[in-house]
């Protein structure tokens, strides 16, 4: 996906990204290079849809998008501030009730 990968790169670079409305707002020590701000205006709005607000949650760790599940209590997210990496977590942790999600139930039979 397009908006993640960019999401990464800008990361990677020191340039912190966040929206306001409809503005995609960078935030960075030194002036992103020509070709990062190309490609974040020629997917803008793609952008604006994977930053919004509600596709994030908030966990203990800071704010984060669901990435896959292991087993009945793990889950991994992604923080937004560290998205090169998945963080594994209790999903108590993140108040998800055992099964939620569409988790994997397995039968003790």
């Amino acid at each position: 996906m397009i908006a993640e990968a960019l999401f990464v790169e800008a990361w990677k670079a020191g340039v912190q990204l966040d929206t306001d409305g409809e503005r995609l707002l960078l935030d960075a020590s030194s002036k992103p290079s020509q070709e990062l701000l190309d490609k974040l205006a020629e997917h803008k709005s793609e952008m604006l849809r994977f930053l919004a607000p509600h596709a994030w949650i908030d966990t203990p760790l800071g704010q984060a998008k669901f990435c896959c599940f292991l087993g009945e209590f793990r889950c991994g997210v992604v923080l937004k501030k560290q998205p090169d990496t998945v963080t594994w977590m209790q999903k108590s942790q993140l108040g998800i009730a055992k099964g939620d999600f569409g988790a994997k139930q397995e039968s003790k039979s």
